[in-house]
């Protein structure tokens, strides 16, 4: 490779000879992924320039996703460089975004049923409209405010949302989004970068876990079986920790039990000195509740190293309400970048929602959806009793789902496969020895709800049918 000059005289500033001399290095193959990169220090020593001048330079590259830094291996270039460099002779044929989860033929083969009415859509986030408070934008049009009325604040929405957080929150703590997708974004702007590494808990939704890949962050996924070590994030570089509030565990391990593992988590945390964002959903199909345990946030709020977001569901099909709770000093710099991206919530919708909060009809679907729930969820088990040698119910503090494993474990991709073949879009996992689905219970209509517990049934005997045979 040949001797990097900088050029004193020219109007380029030194910073941006630097960056280019490495992003052509990686274009014309001199630096392959991997390779790694001059210290900061003996880079600044070896041009004649001041430390700051690099540091400038390596936290562009690194900005563009080209090198990423870790402790204890250095400055290396990215193992997506080559993907992320622009082309000097880009088509329109060539053009993608290099972050896409492309994994598997199996993933595009769900992405491509998710919208035929033939098959019946466990995976998506959306409640079934049936059980929504509002089913259309007619239904929408109750809860619009009066001439005569002032419309609400933004303070008076968080206020609002209160109601659904067992625990008191100021107003200088929360930030506003239209949906839980949006503040996991304006979350990620905040504290990540292309590159970066994050544990997440499972059971993690299977639309934001794409969300992270696609915005160029790995993945390293824990739970309470296979909790994360102090060598992992050494080794690893683990700049953040996703946790979830909802917890899954057998029939043994209390509340009590649970916060304890928090707390743990939360020690460690503050130890190394990483940050924590904790996933939240409060549901009009759920209630107002207060029995579930402590969450991330309410036990940390003393160390201020988490940041909760959530969002309240069954408003109406595909409408959300998004929060991001933390430390005010963090809160004002997520509502800024808000602000700057143009992503604050309309005072319309905010306006319905404020509305809907105070609605006597609320209180009254509540109560409603909540026996319907009841209802299918007795309805469901029945059916899976069927499979009850092979079937260990889970306790979750979920009341819109099912949680089960399935014993012994199964192939995971042919199981995929199989459920595919079935015309039911479920996203399943291994677990130990197991296989581990969650089934939801609103997301799609009733019948619809029966008749993919049938199909799964029917897909989960046939398989372990044929591991038996092919075993003996």
């Amino acid at each position: 490779m040949a001797r990097f000059v900088l050029n004193t005289e020219s109007s380029k500033p030194l910073y941006k000879q630097i960056v280019d001399y490495y992003e052509n290095s990686i274009i014309n193959g001199s630096l392959q992924t991997g390779n790694p990169l001059p210290a900061e220090r003996d880079l600044a020593v070896q041009l004649g320039v001041n430390r700051s001048t690099v540091t400038t330079a390596y936290a562009e590259l690194r900005a563009n996703g080209l090198i990423t830094s870790r402790q204890g291996s250095g400055t290396r270039v990215s193992l997506d460089a080559a993907d992320l460099i622009p082309s000097h002779s880009t088509t329109w044929n060539k053009l993608r975004n290099q972050h896409l989860f492309e994994d598997t033929s199996l993933s595009e083969k769900s992405y491509s049923t998710m919208n035929d009415s033939s098959f019946i859509n466990l995976n998506s986030n959306v409640i079934a409209p049936e059980l929504c408070l509002a089913r259309n934008a007619y239904d929408l049009a109750a809860y619009t405010t009066n001439r005569e009325q002032f419309s609400p604040t933004t303070i008076q929405m968080k206020h609002a949302i209160t109601q659904f957080i067992h625990y008191s929150v100021s107003t200088e703590n929360m930030v506003l989004s239209s949906s839980l997708e949006q503040a996991v974004l304006l979350s990620m702007k905040c504290f990540l970068n292309p590159g970066d590494v994050i544990a997440v808990e499972e059971p993690i939704n299977d639309s934001l876990l794409h969300l992270f890949l696609a915005s160029g962050i790995q993945v390293i996924r824990y739970s309470n079986e296979q909790p994360l070590s102090n060598i992992q994030f050494l080794k690893d570089g683990i700049k953040l920790i996703i946790a979830n509030s909802l917890t899954v565990h057998d029939c043994s391990l209390t509340q009590t039990a649970t916060i304890q593992q928090r707390k743990k988590i939360l020690t460690l945390c503050e130890k190394i000195g990483i940050p924590i964002i904790e996933l939240v959903e409060y549901s009009l199909l759920k209630g107002f509740h207060d029995d579930y345990p402590h969450s991330f946030y309410e036990l940390g709020m003393e160390r201020k190293l988490v940041v909760q977001i959530g969002h309240i569901t069954g408003i109406a099909p595909g409408l959300s309400l998004g929060w991001i709770l933390g430390p005010e000093h963090v809160m004002k710099r997520v509502s800024e970048v808000q602000i700057q991206l143009s992503m604050t919530p309309s005072p319309v919708f905010l306006e319905i929602i404020h509305n809907i909060f105070h609605s006597i009809e609320i209180h009254k679907h509540i109560e409603e959806v909540k026996e319907e729930l009841y209802v299918r969820k007795q309805q469901v088990r029945n059916k899976l009793n069927t499979l009850k040698d092979q079937i260990t119910f889970l306790q979750v503090e979920d009341t819109t789902a099912i949680w089960f494993d399935f014993t012994p474990a199964l192939n995971l991709q042919e199981l995929m496969d199989t459920l595919l073949a079935a015309h039911v879009l479920l996203s399943p996992s291994l677990h130990e020895a197991a296989v581990r689905i969650k089934l939801p219970l609103a997301t799609v209509s009733n019948d619809n709800l029966l008749e993919a517990t049938s199909r799964i049934i029917s897909v989960l005997n046939t398989l372990h049918i044929r591991q038996f045979a092919e075993i003996y």
